[in-house]
């Protein structure tokens, strides 16, 4: 008959709660301790063998648990220097306190009994390691904006944003319906399909200024996907990891073309721009134009007056 072994949380739960109980127990038999843990004493068995490589951090032969259970009674040798509370250091406590704040502002102001509970925590870690209390950690994405978006994914309704868009450097607002939470190149995006765009797009979230939770249709124009796109060709007149990485091309080098798909014209234009003398845009010629109108503004600000 195969063994039976309990689910693994379970067992992680009794494993927590066995070393203090065999430590206030010391020599108890393995057959009442299964009794005592409503497991059989295979299942013990296999628990204390796993107990047998736990210990404090460095896991050396003097940190692992000494114990002894091949007579039918169990022992922990050295369970007085496992008792001992673990000194927690800078970097760990300030890891925490930053972790404390990040998860307060998460938490909906209601819930008076756990921020509670998270300052008087965050100020015994604070007093532990003599860390300043201005410190403190402050989530890019708004509480509000957080709480309508995961309302909207859950209830599959749409929303109301006031949107910051970096490309063109203004608010817009937008009605989207959102389908999920991706998380590219380090930022958390919002994907969602965007009514004023008649397209998918996605949304940095801690862009999103204001969220507002509304009805609205959840079907799809079949027209989405057929969205024109821009099509530029770029000329590369010296190859940097910028360019590469603004672009997302590799292995460029000097005069090479390329042809690059864009949804923005507005984004073309300020990518170019602070590329400098890099890269030169070909086409479309309108762009290259409005470009050129651009930096010749700009350099006649230099022009003595």
């Amino acid at each position: 008959m195969a063994k039976k072994f309990s689910a693994p949380l379970e067992r992680t739960a009794r494993l927590l709660d066995l070393v203090p109980y065999i430590s206030s127990h010391q020599g108890i038999s393995l057959k009442e301790l299964a009794a005592v843990f409503k497991v059989d004493q295979a299942q013990m068995t296999s628990d204390l063998t796993t107990l047998w490589m736990c210990g404090l951090p460095g896991y050396t032969p003097l940190e692992l648990m000494d114990l002894e259970f091949e007579s039918g009674f169990v022992t922990i040798h050295n369970a007085q220097t496992l008792s001992k509370p673990r000194s927690i250091s800078f970097d760990e406590g300030v890891a925490l306190v930053l972790g404390l704040d990040l998860l307060r502002s998460s938490i909906s102001p209601d819930r008076s009994d756990l921020l509670e509970r998270i300052d008087s925590l965050s100020n015994r870690l604070a007093v532990l390691i003599n860390l300043p209390t201005a410190l403190s950690a402050i989530s890019q994405v708004n509480q509000d904006v957080s709480a309508a978006i995961s309302d909207a994914l859950k209830s599959r309704m749409g929303l109301q944003i006031t949107y910051h868009s970096l490309y063109r450097d203004e608010l817009s607002t937008r009605t989207i319906l959102p389908i999920e939470i991706v998380e590219s190149d380090g930022h958390v995006y919002l994907s969602s399909y965007c009514y004023q765009a008649l397209d998918f797009r996605q949304f940095r979230i801690d862009r999103i200024q204001s969220a507002t939770v509304q009805a609205v249709p959840l079907e799809i124009p079949k027209t989405a996907t057929e969205q024109s796109s821009y099509a530029c060709t770029i000329k590369v007149l010296t190859p940097t990891r910028a360019i590469a990485e603004r672009f997302k091309k590799s292995d460029l080098s000097v005069n090479t073309e390329f042809n690059f798909q864009t949804y923005s014209l507005q984004w073309i234009e300020r990518s170019i721009m602070a590329s400098g003398g890099a890269v030169c845009l070909n086409s479309p010629l309108d762009v290259r134009k409005s470009i050129a109108v651009m930096a010749q503004t700009m350099l006649d600000r230099y022009k003595a007056r």
